[in-house]
């Protein structure tokens, strides 16, 4: 298949996760004005954690894959250089302005609680937190899906050059995916867990893990299927009632969500080839662009709003919460070009640098 060099639906798709994730955490504070069922659907937001985890796994190896193919071992360290001044210099970043705001909370002698354990600073600030290192969600709490595809593409680098060989059959990737997700579904069952958001601390690495999974395959596939696109959309469409079907019918929620999220992240590669991609324009693409920075800000940033600007932290205000999303975003855009493309290009020449002198004495035995 001629593959277009952007997927523009991809990147406004994770402006929109990003959003459902911040709506997620902020709307027990909605209540007061919000309707009962528009609570609930907020109260699904979580799930488009599960989307990001199939979305890495898609984007890392459309971006990265040609590299494993042709250089092997080689493509190992520049990849692992590169993911980590992707996503390192941000989160280090909102780990010091939390530091900072907990040692603020001890010199005004307020209790830094249980959300701040300073026994866990070193598991967070190596994003290492998930890996089974601590049994509770804490500092920024959103972290823990950042900590989990560290080791997603640490595993990548590690098999990069097996899964470019590969062969993406018609089949084999509606099987794979189907078998990964059942595997996942009688991993949280054998648990005794219904949810694939219980437990983020015990389950939240293999969901990632399982759920990046997907998205290689679903990239190597979809890659590969060229012309064929009707088979392409009744693939789509068959995840998404599968997964629909085990969910609907209380057979299992975790196994259902991958599949539905394979099916989602599907469309919107049909429609990024489209003549006018949907969410293709200015504002979901620089949504998409930021969506890194909101979705790693906002947990904290939300945490100082109702601080300084809100007195009963369960029923804000229609104003208040449009407040917080100007702001939000506002932080979300410097942040974006500040620390996270200034951090990457300064972290990427540091790696760069260490990694030609590396070679150089190798060279030179």
């Amino acid at each position: 298949m001629s593959a277009p060099r952007q997927l523009p639906t991809l990147t406004g798709l994770r402006g929109i996760a990003a959003f459902a994730v911040l709506f997620y955490h902020i709307r027990g504070s909605m209540a007061g004005f919000a309707p009962a069922p528009v609570i609930e659907l907020l109260a699904h937001g979580y799930l488009a954690v599960d989307l990001f985890f199939v979305l890495s796994g898609f984007v890392l190896w459309w971006t990265y894959g040609p590299a494993f193919r042709e250089r092997g071992g080689a493509a190992v360290l520049p990849f692992i250089v590169r993911r980590f001044a992707r996503i390192f210099p941000l989160h280090l970043a909102i780990m010091a302005a939390m530091l900072g705001f907990a040692a603020l909370l001890t010199l005004t002698g307020r209790p830094l609680g249980a959300q701040y354990p300073l026994s866990q600073i070193p598991a967070h600030l190596l994003l290492v937190q998930n890996w089974g290192f601590t049994d509770q969600l804490a500092w920024n709490d959103p972290a823990w899906s950042i900590s989990t595809e560290w080791a997603a593409y640490l595993l990548l680098a590690l098999g990069g050059g097996w899964a470019a060989r590969w062969q993406a059959g018609a089949w084999r990737f509606p099987l794979s995916a189907l078998t990964i997700a059942a595997a996942l579904g009688i991993y949280f069952a054998l648990t005794g867990r219904s949810g694939i958001g219980m437990d983020i601390p015990a389950t939240g690495l293999i969901r990632c893990l399982a759920e990046f999974a997907i998205g290689v395959l679903l990239c190597q596939w979809w890659s590969a299927m060229g012309a064929r696109r009707w088979r392409i959309r009744i693939t789509a469409l068959c995840l998404a009632a599968i997964g629909t079907a085990l969910i609907a019918s209380g057979v299992s929620q975790p196994a259902g969500v991958p599949l539905i999220m394979a099916a989602i992240v599907i469309a919107a590669l049909e429609t990024s080839l489209a003549q006018r991609p949907f969410l293709g324009g200015g504002l979901a693409q620089w949504l998409g662009q930021i969506s890194y920075a909101l979705y790693l800000s906002h947990f904290f940033l939300w945490i100082v709003f109702k601080l300084v600007f809100v007195s009963n932290a369960d029923a804000v205000s229609p104003l208040g919460i449009a407040g917080f999303i100007v702001v939000t975003l506002a932080v979300s855009h410097l942040l974006h070009h500040s620390v996270e493309l200034h951090g990457r290009r300064l972290f990427q020449r540091w790696g760069d640098d260490a990694l030609a002198a590396f070679r150089a004495r190798r060279a030179h035995g």
